[in-house]
């Protein structure tokens, strides 16, 4: 199975690409949705997309978009990371297409429970 993993902070998306490496996930990291768009063009098939909300010129909102309207990609499973406080940003997520939302600081083990889930035929999960 292949991921893509969006995150603006190179940690946090090191440590989920490790989580999901050593589970058996072929993983590829962007640092922002200019990149995560540039990649998805190139990688012949894409199971899932994990996305932060909150990065620089684009955020997370626009690359659930531009996926959920992309051909090659809009069955792929999306899930959502944010540290946002604001009481409303899951129900946005999930409404702008998202499958899942996780709230920062998650459990990479709970991503990966969640993204097998959801590539095994689920349409929706809620950690």
């Amino acid at each position: 199975m292949r991921v893509l993993i969006v995150d603006d902070s190179p940690q946090v998306a090191s440590t989920l690409e490790i989580a999901l490496s050593h589970a058996g996930w072929e993983t590829a990291v962007a640092h922002d949705v200019a990149g995560a768009l540039e990649m998805v063009s190139s990688l012949p098939s894409l199971d899932a997309v994990v996305t932060d909300l909150d990065m620089p010129r684009m955020d997370g909102y626009a690359l659930i978009a531009a996926l959920r309207a992309h051909p090659c990609v809009t069955r792929a499973a999306v899930v959502v990371t944010s540290g946002s406080t604001a009481s409303d940003v899951e129900s946005q997520a999930l409404a702008a297409g998202a499958n899942a939302f996780f709230s920062k600081p998650y459990s990479p083990a709970a991503v990966r429970q969640t993204l097998e889930r959801l590539v095994n035929g689920g349409t929706q999960a809620h950690p």
